[in-house]
């Protein structure tokens, strides 16, 4: 009997009578045989087994248990056939609770090392749990979260968006919003952490961290943006996927000429964003991803060696954690330290004895040189970066302050995304729907996310002072560009046309070997190279072209 009055039932419901409650609306003893039998399966696997998350697995595990109850004679098979086929309508959990999102995040964290505390039976120690949660912080987040959803939702079709903020300094969540609604159906899934979902062009901040950190190319290297067909790596109608002709483009489907790295990475151009991952070597971002905070690069989590990633990857085409790209934007804050995210500060057991206390400097990692991070830090935070394709002053903006952001947008536009931070406050914002609708009128992070993510930091550094970084010792400052030592004058190779492949013009793709679709250790491309630019023609010594139409002289001896 104490078993089943404690035990956990999901949807942050313990007790078999707070279970009846809650999913069937009546009480413990009015169950009927198939309510009771869907409860009884669910202590196995809270989550697993939750009938308003998963029903067709609650089914079935409903079946086990009602095949039990007749293998032990306590009902007849005919019972069971009967009880299997009633309809039930299950409801979602009224949660009354503060921050549920965070809670289900903290349960699950308490279970895993080093704290090892579960929810079962064998556990009766009442813990005492004090938390990072900052609750005016968690407040704002979801009163903004909300506003956003419900103002903005029906026009650009995103019906959920999630918010994870963090102290850079500590690693100390925040704020943690999973959704706009915990208690409708389908809303316990925490989209801050349970659901990876692809980040789009906010991934790019990997590719230019990897990229300076290889000293390959500087916040001034030239990048020349121009079309790129390669023979492999696309999907179309009729070829086997990555069989088909990769053909790269920018969001407004133009090309920007050369422009220097701070800002195709401001303005968040594809085409160059892929030049310098191929240049950097995509080992090296996935890597530096890792560095910086990702756990999960794709799914399943940990399946994909760094080999298996693709071209796309600075695209943001591999589905990532939301509260990963919090702790990257919270490494990039530090100047490079990372601190994973630390939910949970302080854990007393029944008696008031201290069985685990946070020391944020036991969850330090240097990931990335402090120089190599205020570069990114520095052209993350130049508005006029970003002026060409964002427009100056927007929501990528705190008026009085110093932040660095970025946006991102997947290509279907399914998903919207706007990461940033200052020295005191990391806040990552992801906008969209569940079930993976597009967005509508080719919605960017810029109209989605940044605004959440904008009014929030907004109201969460009110009252502090604007705060920036000192230059790190060692960086070559002219100007406002900032140098690693060495890379002052690197070759302008980014600018220089794209290696060609040599293939013949009927080229079968499933045949290709590797030499044949690189050069040098690059991804080659099979577009011919752009006609060099006519020479610009030299007017004769009696021609004025800035007075007369061109073609016409100036004749000898006119006034």
């Amino acid at each position: 009997e104490m078993y089943l009055n404690t035990i956990f039932y999901g949807s942050q419901t313990y007790g078999i009578e707070a279970a009846a409650r809650s999913y069937f609306q009546t009480n413990a003893h009015d169950l009927s045989l198939a309510q009771a039998a869907m409860l009884a399966g669910l202590p196995q696997a809270p989550t697993q087994y939750n009938p308003v998350v998963n029903f067709q697995s609650a089914k079935q595990r409903q079946a086990q248990v009602l095949a039990a109850m007749v293998g032990e004679k306590y009902i007849t098979a005919a019972q069971a056939e009967a009880a299997y086929a009633v309809k039930l309508q299950v409801s979602p959990p009224i949660t009354k609770f503060e921050a549920p999102y965070f809670v289900d995040y903290v349960l699950k964290t308490l279970a895993k090392p080093p704290y090892n505390i579960n929810n079962d039976a064998t556990n009766r120690k009442g813990y005492r749990v004090y938390t990072s949660l900052d609750l005016n912080l968690q407040h704002m987040a979801e009163q903004v979260v909300h506003e956003q959803v419900a103002q903005k939702g029906n026009f650009y079709n995103f019906h959920d968006a999630a918010l994870v903020s963090m102290n850079p300094k500590t690693g100390e969540i925040l704020a943690m919003v999973g959704g706009d609604d915990y208690n409708k159906p389908g809303g316990q899934f925490n989209l801050a952490y349970d659901v990876l979902r692809p980040p789009g062009s906010s991934f790019k901040i990997f590719t230019y961290t990897a990229a300076i950190e290889s000293r390959k190319v500087n916040m001034l290297s030239p990048v020349l943006d121009e079309p790129l067909v390669f023979p492999t790596g696309g999907d179309a109608p009729g070829f086997v996927s990555g069989l088909a002709k990769y053909i790269p483009a920018n969001y407004d489907r133009r090309f920007h000429g050369t422009l220097p790295l701070k800002m195709v990475m401001g303005n968040s151009l594809n085409i160059p964003a892929l030049k310098v991952e191929l240049r950097t070597g995509i080992p090296a971002v996935v890597d530096m991803a890792s560095r910086l905070g990702l756990t999960c690069l794709g799914e399943p989590c940990g399946s994909k060696k760094p080999e298996d990633y693709g071209m796309s990857l600075t695209l943001g085409a591999y589905p990532v954690r939301l509260a990963d790209m919090a702790t990257a934007a919270s490494t990039l804050a530090t100047l490079g330290v990372r601190h994973r995210e630390a939910p949970i500060l302080n854990i007393k057991d029944g008696l008031g004895k201290d069985v685990f206390t946070y020391d944020p400097a036991k969850n330090e990692y240097r990931a990335v040189d402090p120089g190599v991070a205020f570069i990114i830090a520095s052209i993350m935070s130049d508005d006029r970066n970003r002026c060409m394709s964002f427009g100056c002053h927007g929501d990528l903006t705190l008026p009085g302050r110093h932040v660095a952001a970025k946006t991102g947008t997947t290509n279907d536009f399914k998903d919207n995304w706007t990461v940033g931070f200052t020295p005191s406050l990391a806040t990552a914002v992801w906008v969209g729907n569940p079930d993976n609708k597009p967005l509508s009128h080719n919605s960017t992070g810029i109209v989605g996310a940044a605004p959440i993510w904008h009014k929030f930091m907004t109201q969460a550094l009110a009252g502090t002072p604007d705060e920036w970084y000192p230059v790190p010792a060692g960086l070559h400052q002219v100007g406002q560009d900032f140098f690693l030592p060495g890379t002052e004058n690197l070759p302008k190779t980014l600018a220089q046309p794209w290696p060609q492949c040599k293939l013949p013009a009927n080229y079968n793709p499933r045949s290709l070997t590797y030499s044949q679709i690189t050069v040098d250790g690059v991804y080659c491309i099979i577009n011919p190279p752009p006609p060099p630019p006519a020479p610009t023609p030299t007017p004769s010594p009696t021609c004025q072209p800035p007075v007369f139409p061109p073609g016409q002289c100036k004749p000898q001896g006119q006034n």
